[in-house]
């Protein structure tokens, strides 16, 4: 390429990265086709005429993003950045906060939104700083825990999501896993549990937990499953859940008893979600957010960099 040309793809990445102009008015100033100006600011780029540069973040990020992004066909994704020696607790705190941020940034007046819970749905609530008012519906997608997990309760979660957007919230008067299927059949057919089955067929936004493997610890309801359940759950290796479905590592909900004892919103459901969302971190969840991805579930994943990190290692073997 001449010194003329090279001059010229020069003087057009200036007027528009330096001197803020249109690209029609480029156009006009250099008398060049509109849709020309577009192919010369990429050449531009990729003869390394200009680059471009972002101060003050790191944009490893963004790539991180980018990459599972388009590895699990995701709508979209947010990863925060993981910082050494950090405790779990100011790491879910601050998962909490970017879930919280999200949430305001895409919700609209009139929107139904549903929540799973647990302890880093919980810590969403109060984090926001004059959340806008929308007159949206909060509705729980799951039962909820046993007793002595009463804080994580989901009604709790919707009751101060509704209050702090100016909207309304249902409850769920059940545990999410009931004595049997005809126990629980009889909560999820009932009239008061009409409204809540009619906004799970037509929810704008689902906020999810994902857990971990049986293993894990931290789990906040699954006190109640029986002796039973886990052993079916080991022999048919389940390796997490969301909204109390178990599911394996190939992606396979797991059918049978504990399921139709469950009170909780059906995953093929959150298919049709416009934005459901997945906020979930720690290394030793990587399998069971990666499996949950594979499924097509979800259409958003907020988790933080290592999580991330991890995921993209284990998919690639």
């Amino acid at each position: 390429m001449n010194n003329d040309k090279k001059r010229l793809l020069a003087k057009v990445a200036y007027l528009y990265f330096i001197e803020d102009y249109t690209q029609a008015e480029i156009s006009k100033e250099l008398n060049i086709y509109r849709t020309t100006i577009s192919r010369m600011l990429k050449q531009a780029k990729d003869l390394g005429i200009v680059s471009i540069k972002i101060n003050d973040f790191d944009t490893d990020l963004f790539d991180l993003e980018m990459t599972l992004k388009e590895k699990f066909q995701l709508k979209n994704i947010l990863i925060i950045p993981s910082y050494p020696k950090e405790s779990n607790k100011s790491k879910d705190q601050r998962l909490s906060l970017a879930a919280a941020l999200y949430l305001k940034r895409i919700i609209k007046p009139k929107d139904i939104v549903g929540f799973a819970w647990g302890s880093v749905l919980v810590g969403m609530i109060g984090q926001l700083q004059n959340p806008v008012k929308t007159e949206a519906t909060f509705v729980p997608l799951v039962g909820g825990p046993s007793p002595s997990n009463s804080q994580y309760h989901v009604n709790g979660i919707v009751y101060d999501a509704a209050r702090q957007f100016g909207g309304k919230s249902l409850f769920v008067d059940a545990a999410a896993v009931q004595e049997s299927k005809y126990i629980r059949d009889g909560i999820i057919n009932s009239q008061y549990f009409s409204d809540i089955r009619r906004l799970w067929a037509h929810l704008d936004i689902a906020f999810v937990g994902i857990g971990g493997p049986l293993t894990n610890s931290a789990s906040r309801w699954r006190d109640l499953l029986t002796d039973e359940d886990r052993v079916l759950l080991r022999e048919r290796q389940a390796i997490g859940d969301c909204c109390c479905t178990f599911f394996d590592r190939h992606g396979k909900i797991l059918t049978g008893s504990l399921l139709d004892r469950t009170i909780a919103v059906p995953l093929d459901n959150l298919r049709q979600v416009p934005n459901a969302i997945g906020v979930a971190r720690s290394l030793t969840k990587a399998p069971s957010i990666k499996a949950l991805l594979a499924m097509g579930i979800l259409n958003t994943l907020i988790t933080d960099e290592e999580t991330a990190t991890r995921i993209l290692e284990i998919s690639s073997k």
